[in-house]
């Protein structure tokens, strides 16, 4: 901290490292030119500014820098010190630096400039100072703003470790509750089988030992035939013990074996396959497309996982979010909160979101919801598009051809139908002449399918593949979306924390870049849509709300 005294060195602003002009003494004990406080006053919004010198936090006085405490005795010992702080040219010792040459970068005298530096750009020096330093004001600025971005992506990994750490624990609980339930099974399954083969051996034991019983009664009656001497009662005898004894043993033995379909090698490959090995993926960052502009949390629940989001353009106007339906217990209703955050009201009913005019999961009536899980549609001018799920692995999507102009009381004509997989998102471009479904993966398959539809085509015409430096994709939400004056799909894929940007030109999808490329918040995205305003509005896992708008080249 600077003392009321001031040294040789202290006599030059700290800011344009000249002599005080006006100096002004700020409550942190610095003290700088009037212009230069002003200046940096000026680069800062709110009335603080941070000090120069110390980065102490410094509030304007109601009059602003001509307000804060000026020093005299300064004024008066630098026009005493003026000429002794004179700078003098090495080469024309009694020639003052009065210029700066740009080329050569140095301070030169008169002369200099007339001779030497006679073709080169110059500027005088004072100015060239004052330039440079706010340069470096700049740079340290810029510095500042790559320090606060690199902490923040250095979060973003801490946050992303926390999730696949929590990822990897889930896949371990689910396999050991799948190795108990299996386990389980195959004693109960030892159990029934040991029981039917001990049956059947208590069966023939019985029959064994009911035979014995009979053996013996006969030997006895054989024994009183020989004493009684009579021949008759011998032969009897003798032919009953023929006859007498039964089963002569088990025909067939049983016994309970493990029968397995795969080897122990195998089922550890599966079983590693399926907890998955932790891989670095690498985002070339590029020149920022889009801008987070804002960001809020959606409820309290850490692992709530938002299915899709829509923005309301109201008044005022707000973002819905529905959530995931195998999460809840029970109908709990989407909720609906402003652009800031703030909590406005819950929904009735639960399901995929919007308003009538924008974004996805629309119903068939004005403002109103899909209702539930299984029936989305989409309104655009004088067609509708509806996802019916019937939730048996099969979706049919309708293309609703509305007759008059009156989409919601006007006869409607169905164009055609055609059935998809069971899906988890969808979207239609602004043509309504294609839409694209993020179909539910069906075994062997474990990820999710993005698959592009033309109007009047049963079959999908093209299914996304994404890059090949990418191990697996997980897509959660599609979105069509003007990105630099062309038409582009938006898949959100939750597995990479990435947006992928993809071309749908020529009926084929093609992956182009990521948007966003590093941006700290976007962990795990679940949902996408986009406002009249042409922002984007992500949901990540964990319930953190991002809105993203275009940037203008």
């Amino acid at each position: 901290m600077a003392t009321g005294a001031h040294s040789a060195e202290s006599d030059k602003c700290a800011v344009c490292l000249e002599s005080y002009r006006a100096p002004k003494f700020l409550p942190c004990h610095h003290t700088f030119c009037a212009q230069c406080i002003t200046d940096v006053a000026n680069r800062h919004t709110g009335g603080t500014f941070p000090c120069p010198s110390c980065r102490e936090p410094t509030s304007l006085p109601t009059g602003g820098v001509a307000a804060l405490q000026a020093i005299v005795y300064i004024n008066k010992q630098t026009e005493n010190n003026e000429e002794n702080s004179k700078e003098m040219c090495k080469l024309h010792t009694k020639r003052e630096l009065e210029f700066y040459c740009v080329k050569c970068e140095e301070a030169i005298c008169i002369n200099c400039k007339m001779t030497k530096h006679e073709q080169h750009q110059t500027e005088d020096l004072h100015t060239a100072i004052q330039h440079k330093h706010k340069e470096l004001l700049t740079a340290e600025e810029d510095l500042r703003e790559r320090l606060k971005t690199t902490r923040a992506e250095q979060q973003a990994v801490l946050d992303k470790k926390a999730a696949v750490e929590k990822n990897i624990r889930d896949r371990h609980a689910v396999m050991v509750a799948a190795a108990d339930k299996f386990r389980d099974e195959a004693l109960d399954s030892l159990h029934s089988v040991s029981t039917d083969i001990e049956g059947d051996i208590d069966q023939v034991l019985k029959q064994q030992e009911g035979n014995l019983e009979t053996l013996l009664d006969i030997q006895r009656q054989v024994e009183r035939a020989c004493n009684s001497g009579r021949a008759s009662d011998v032969i009897t005898a003798v032919q009953k013990m023929k006859t007498g004894c039964g089963s002569k043993g088990l025909k067939t033995v049983s016994r309970p074996v493990l029968h397995f379909k795969v080897s122990g090698d195998v089922m550890l490959q599966k079983t590693r396959d399926f907890m998955g090995t932790v891989t670095k993926m690498e985002m070339e960052v590029a020149a920022p497309e889009v801008r987070v502009v804002k960001r809020f949390p959606c409820g309290q629940e850490a692992d709530i996982e938002v299915f899709s989001l829509c923005h309301s353009n109201s008044d005022p106007p707000g973002v819905w979010v529905s959530y995931e339906r195998y999460q809840l217990k029970e109908d709990t209703p989407g909720k609906l909160y402003s652009e800031d955050g703030q909590y406005k009201q819950n929904h009735v009913r639960v399901g995929k979101v919007s308003n009538k005019g924008y974004g996805k999961g629309k119903s068939m009536s004005p403002n109103t919801w899909a209702g539930c899980i299984n029936t989305h549609c989409k309104s655009l001018n004088t067609a509708h598009f509806r996802l019916d799920n019937d939730l048996s692995g099969e979706a049919e999507v309708d293309i609703v051809r509305v007759i008059s102009t009156d989409p919601f009381k006007a006869e409607r004509k169905t164009d055609f139908s055609i059935k998809v997989g069971a899906h988890r998102a969808f979207d239609v471009d602004d043509t309504q002449q294609f839409f694209v479904v993020v179909e539910e993966p069906q075994l062997p398959d474990v990820w999710r399918k993005v698959k592009l539809y033309r109007r009047q085509r049963v079959k999908a015409i093209s299914t996304y593949s994404p890059p090949a430096h990418l191990p697996c994709c997980q897509p959660s939400d599609v979105c069509f979306y003007r990105l630099g004056g062309q038409h582009v799909l938006l898949v959100t894929d939750e597995e990479n924390d990435a947006i992928h940007v993809v071309d749908v030109s020529g009926g084929r999808l093609r992956f182009v870049r990521y948007l966003a490329p590093g941006c700290p918040w976007l962990i795990q995205p679940t949902a996408i849509t986009v406002d009249v305003s042409a922002r984007l509005w992500l949901a990540c896992r964990g319930g953190t709300i991002i809105c993203m708008e275009p940037v203008d080249k």
